[in-house]
Parts: structure tokens; C-alpha cells; sequence
């Protein structure tokens, strides 16, 4: 395992959109992999690798280009990832498994078995903040979309949360409310999109059939100058569509990728919110969140991961088909 720095000249521009390959991780594995981008507690840029066979994460210091930490331990798959702020700074990594959830310490590597849950396989995670606290969603096989306290790791039991009889919940994601509360959102395998109040359990409106296939993904998009809440979701053919978190309504025309997208990314570039978009043909797409607009950038990797440092300078891992991390630098030109 090992990271080469490689500054190089501009890789791609997209519109206005450019970015320059800063740092190149090898993780060791031949197979692609799944980055995070988050900030370490001294505002240090980390990478957190995953495999999906579940068999070992590790988390990489960007700016130093070294391994932190590593676990090989495994776990029974690793259907989806998500890191998790804790009051006093912390940073919990919570892992959906065929079993339930797995925790680490996210800074330290430390296995958190006192927090793992089993509640059968969770397809994808949510992170965010809930009555003053971390929450953690999950989408769960059995149709239920589970809600978790950040820091103990116990299951919120009431209200619940369910798709409907007979269907699974494949995607979920918390999106947060001018208001600054939030709405839970779940996509199932029907292709259709439930929101609910969080507090309450109230269905927002009826189920919206808006996807053509399952939902694999959903992702809220940085809230707009006006104060409006959007979210996006990507459904098993790669089709990409904005929404209105409040009511419900489709935003904008479809994206398309033609492709099976596998992850879904947001950052700020220069004051310019985007979407990122990442698949099985190894292009990253990007979009502006607010317009939708395409910017043309054809960057290489099957997952993506976005992070807006504290100088305001903004990062986009990529992961390879042969397990490399790219990191670059991202910019907007004046062109």
C-alpha cells in the first residue's frame, strides 16, 4: 500500500469546472473501492476505504499520504458507508452489513462491538442530526428504515418507518429543512420515494413513483440561496432526478448516465454547489446541484467522494476499477 503525490496539469474541464490529481493511493486491492472524504479532528483532510466484500477498511491521511489505521477483521459485506459527527469532535464510521451495523472509531480504528445492531441486511446509510443529537438511518431489506442514536447505538423503536408491505427500503437519506429540521426520505425497490416527518412518523403525502426501477440512491443537495430543500435519487439504470423535499415534486428533467451509478457526491467549488456522480463505465459526472446543468467533466472512477475543507479549498476522491484512490484539487475558472 502506498500514496504517490502526483501534481499534474488540469485532468479534465468540465464548463467551468477543473480539477488537478494532487495525490494517488494505493490500497493493495486489485478490485475497486469505496472512498469517504471527511476532516480529522486537527482539520486534516482522511480517506476512508472500503471493500465491498466487507474484508478490511482503512482510513488514509490525504495531505501526508500514509496509511492511519487499518482493520482486517471483517464483516459479513458491506452494502454502504457513513461517517458520523459526535459532540466533543468525534467521528464514528458505521458500516450496513447483511446482518445490521457495524461501528468504529473513525479517528482511531477502534471496533465499537458494544454499538454492532443485527437487524438483517441494511442496504444503505444516512448520517445527520435529529433532536439536538447524531442519528443514524438505515435502509433495511425487510422494508423498515431504521433509526439509531449516534452515540449509544440503540435502536429508536417508535415511531416506525415502513415502505409497505412486501417491498424492501434500498436507499434513505435525512435532508435537512430550511427550518433546520429535517425530512426522512426512503426509496424501495418498487421505484417509489416515501417521506416522513421524522418526529412524528407522518407520511409526507403519498408514495411518489418516480423512479422506472429501484431506487439505489439518495442524496440531499446543498440547500438553495432561496431557502428551498432539494434531494436527488438515482434509480438501478443510472437515471438521476432532483425533488422537492417539502412537497414531493420532481425538480428539473431527468439526468441521464447511462451507466449503473454507484455513488453520489456533493461540494462546494468556489462558491458553486455540484453533484458528482460516479458508475460501472468508471466516468465521474458532475452537475450544478442548482440547475442541473451537465459541466462536462469526464474524471475517472467508479465511486466518488466530495469534501469542502476549512480554507474553503475543495477536495473529490475517486476510486478506481483496479483499487487506486485518486484525490484531486478542485476549482471553477473565470473563463
Amino acid at each position: 500500500m502506498k500514496a504517490d503525490s502526483c501534481w499534474s496539469d488540469v485532468i479534465a474541464c468540465g464548463g467551468q469546472l477543473k480539477v488537478r490529481e494532487t495525490v494517488r493511493i494505493c490500497t493493495g486491492f486489485g478490485h475497486s473501492v469505496g472512498p469517504l472524504l471527511e476532516l480529522g479532528q486537527d482539520g486534516q483532510a482522511l480517506v476512508f476505504v472500503s471493500v465491498p466484500d466487507g474484508s478490511e477498511f482503512q482510513c488514509w491521511d490525504v495531505r501526508a499520504g500514509k496509511l492511519a489505521w487499518r482493520d482486517g477483521e471483517g464483516v459479513s459485506g458491506c452494502n454502504d458507508t457513513a461517517l458520523m459527527r459526535l459532540p466533543g469532535g468525534g467521528l464514528s464510521l458505521a458500516v450496513a452489513t447483511e446482518d445490521g451495523v457495524e461501528w468504529w472509531d473513525a479517528l482511531t480504528g477502534r471496533y465499537r462491538q458494544e454499538l454492532a445492531r443485527e437487524e438483517g441486511t441494511i442496504w444503505a446509510l444516512s448520517a445527520g442530526q435529529l433532536g439536538g443529537g447524531p442519528v443514524l438511518l438505515g435502509a433495511g431489506n425487510d422494508g423498515t428504515v431504521y433509526r439509531w442514536d449516534g452515540i449509544s447505538g440503540a435502536v429508536f423503536e417508535k415511531p416506525r418507518f415502513e415502505v409497505g408491505p412486501g417491498s424492501s427500503a434500498m436507499a434513505v437519506g435525512l435532508v435537512p429543512l430550511p427550518s433546520g429540521e429535517g425530512v426522512i426520505v426512503a426509496g424501495d425497490d418498487a421505484g417509489r420515494l416515501w417521506r416522513w416527518d421524522p418526529v412524528t412518523g407522518t407520511p409526507l403525502g403519498e408514495p411518489t413513483a418516480g423512479n422506472a426501477s429501484k431506487v439505489r440512491i439518495i442524496k440531499a443537495l446543498p440547500p438553495l440561496a432561496t431557502g428551498r430543500s432539494l434531494f436527488v435519487s438515482s434509480d438501478q439504470e443510472g437515471t438521476l432526478q432532483r425533488w422537492d423535499t417539502e412537497t414531493g415534486a420532481p425538480v428539473g428533467p431527468p439526468m441521464e448516465t447511462d451507466t449503473y451509478v454507484y455513488a453520489l457526491a456533493t461540494a462546494s467549488v468556489d462558491g458553486t454547489d455540484l453533484l458528482f456522480a460516479a458508475g460501472a463505465d468508471e466516468t465521474v459526472r458532475a452537475w450544478d446541484a442548482e440547475t442541473g446543468e451537465p459541466l462536462g467533466l469526464s474524471a475517472n472512477g467508479v465511486a466518488v467522494s466530495g469534501l469542502t475543507q476549512r480554507d474553503g479549498a475543495t477536495l473529490l476522491a475517486t476510486s478506481t476499477a483496479r483499487g487506486e484512490i485518486l484525490v484531486y484539487e478542485c476549482s471553477m475558472s473565470i473563463e
